[in-house]
């Protein structure tokens, strides 16, 4: 089995000419590039159970050639694709299964459900250009330009993309050669691949929403090999909703992004006592940026799906609300298309790029000095019980009168415990669930109550941003939201006492 490493980027066809003509090509691949037209077709059963799996079983036409390949397991975070691959000539246009000599694969493959059920579901055909990029120190990368389309029944995809496999070397070439090429040319990181461009055609379904999950950390980890895992996990869980940030109006694929967003910011200072701010300090402000972009449309969403629809349930077809609503829905969908456009810009690719490139080459470890008390090398365990005690303190010693608070004091204490809530669902992989189950949970229900009075205060503010709103209609969600608000106060102080009651787990 080989492993396949590959970056892949959406390229406008308007600039191919500009990659052509690239002197990157030009230094490190002086010999003619080559170039295939490549046919594949993708098999699965009709109700998919190989991309259940995860999964992809192709039949690839090579010159007068067919090449079996058969994809599994693996992850996509920046743009990064890594995954296990084996290849097998076969004699026509159909999957060989008894090729398959990985007994997991074969055992699966071989099943009645999947060897009776084997059909094709869709296609890829694109005209392949490749060149061969080489550096003095030995790194190899693996250059394909594909223009083509996906297609299944009578649906179809264009197809303008370019492939970085790393042939030899640090993944982290990639990365660099990446964002040599963007100062020419404005490409964007691609966290779909073609079978899963494929496979949305084929049930005509929007991109999958991925919500936040667990990093993958034991308490056998250094210092380094935990942030490397947590951090990206948090990239991974923002690219994957990118696409439907994008493509579909599910408010929960721009509430998902700007989470993941949160949570990485969090992880950085986490680190702060092994990794300098200096190493990153760009980085945070990109982060800092792309998370503001996407603040607002999210504050649209909560208006327009939550908020009015539960006013207008309790004061039906009442004129000026229904025009407020109008309103509402103009203000949602400019701020939708400003962070689409944000998410399009070449800044914001180059983040990605800049932030794989910095973890793979591990530019924090060169920048760590000797005035940072915790080493790289130290375990996890230390900094994880270092880092949950002090937030934990932090949330203490600034809750208590959560509901007599003013309410931009009480917003400070919901970022404590945002704060509180990352730390802790980095770190809770370390200690025994039935240990910190019940905190995780207390915490939780506290930041749900801080968060609904945290959208009563953000509605105020966007009627503002509105400017000439109806003052009955003003009048109404005003009262709506006090209304809200006490209602909230009650049950705030029974959480803060549940939350109190929980011991830490880490001691």
């Amino acid at each position: 089995m080989a492993t396949e490493i590959e970056l892949k980027l959406l390229i406008d066809p308007a600039d191919i000419g500009k990659l052509r003509r690239h002197a990157l090509l030009k230094t490190l691949a002086p010999g003619r590039p080559r170039t295939q037209h490549l046919v594949s077709i993708y098999f699965d059963t009709p109700d998919l159970i190989l991309r259940q799996q995860r999964i992809a079983l192709r039949v690839r036409r090579v010159g007068s050639r067919w090449i079996q390949t058969v994809k599994g397991g693996g992850e996509v975070k920046a743009g990064l694709h890594r995954r296990g691959e084996w290849e097998d000539p076969v004699a026509h246009a159909h999957p060989d299964l008894t090729k398959i000599r990985e007994p997991a694969l074969a055992r699966l493959l071989f099943s009645p459900a999947v060897r009776d059920g084997l059909q094709a579901v869709f296609t890829t055909e694109f005209r392949r250009v490749v060149w061969l990029l080489q550096w003095d120190n030995g790194d190899a990368v693996e250059l394909a330009l594909d223009q083509g389309e996906v297609k299944s029944g009578s649906r179809s995809f264009p197809l303008f993309e370019v492939e970085l496999e790393l042939k030899q070397g640090n993944p982290a070439r990639l990365y660099q050669t990446a964002l040599e090429l963007q100062q020419a040319i404005p490409l964007r990181l691609e966290n779909t691949n073609k079978a899963e461009r494929g496979y949305n055609l084929f049930q005509a379904a929007p991109p999958p929403l991925v919500k936040a999950g667990t990093p993958k950390i034991s308490a056998g980890m250094s210092v380094a090999q935990a942030f490397q895992a947590i951090a990206w996990d948090c990239i991974g869980h923002c690219t994957a909703n990118q696409e439907g940030v994008l493509s579909a109006t599910d408010p929960e694929y721009v509430h998902q992004m700007r989470v993941a967003l949160r949570r990485l910011r969090s992880a950085l200072p986490l680190f702060a006592a092994a990794i300098p701010r200096e190493s990153y300090a760009t980085i945070a402000d990109e982060l800092k940026w792309i998370a503001c972009e996407l603040g607002p449309v999210r504050n649209w969403d909560v208006c327009a799906s939550q908020t009015l629809p539960a006013i207008l349930e309790q004061f039906p077809g009442d004129k000026s609300l229904l025009q407020l609503q109008a309103a509402v829905f103009k203000a949602q969908a400019a701020a939708r298309e400003s962070a689409r456009q944000a998410l399009l810009s070449p800044r914001y690719n180059r983040l990605l790029l800049s932030l794989g490139a910095w973890l793979l080459a591990d530019g924090w470890h060169e920048q760590a000095s000797a005035e940072h008390n915790l080493r790289l090398q130290d375990p996890v365990m230390d900094l994880a019980r270092r880092m949950l005690a002090k937030h934990h303190k932090t949330v203490h010693r600034h809750g208590p009168g959560l509901s007599e608070m003013p309410p931009e004091e009480r917003h400070q204490v919901r970022i404590a415990v945002k704060k509180l809530r990352y730390a802790t669902e980095f770190f809770a992989a370390l200690y025994p669930k039935k240990f910190s189950r019940s905190y995780l949970e207390a915490m939780a229900a506290l930041q749900d109550e801080l968060g609904v009075l945290n959208d009563a205060a953000t509605t105020q503010h966007l009627l503002a941003e509105l400017g000439n709103v109806n003052a009955h209609a003003r009048g109404v969600v005003a009262g709506w939201a006090a209304r809200g608000v006490t209602q909230h106060l009650a049950p705030l102080d029974v959480v803060w006492r549940a939350f109190c009651n929980c011991r830490p787990f880490w001691k």
